[in-house]
């Protein structure tokens, strides 16, 4: 299909997703250079976040704990 844009510049979307922010970029490329065009931009976002300290990059994770890992003994507080 032709899609016939207006508006040709690039822009970033935001979205709020549970585990953080997703940005979309949407730009123009030629097709057989998305890929080198994908890797140049996000080393360069990823430069520009690590120039802030305030900047974290957030993924989804999991954590398990085991119960007898939580609690310690405590030698004081027994009665022998």
């Amino acid at each position: 299909f032709a899609i016939m844009y207006t508006k040709l510049t690039p822009i970033v979307y935001l979205t709020v997703i549970e585990y953080g922010v997703r940005l979309n970029i949407r730009y123009l490329c030629e097709p057989r250079r998305r890929r080198s065009t994908v890797q140049a931009l996000w080393e360069d976002i990823l430069t520009e976040f690590g120039k802030h300290d305030d900047i974290q990059i957030a993924y989804p994770t999991t954590r398990f704990y085991q119960r007898s890992a939580e609690f310690t003994s405590n030698p004081q507080g027994s009665d022998s």
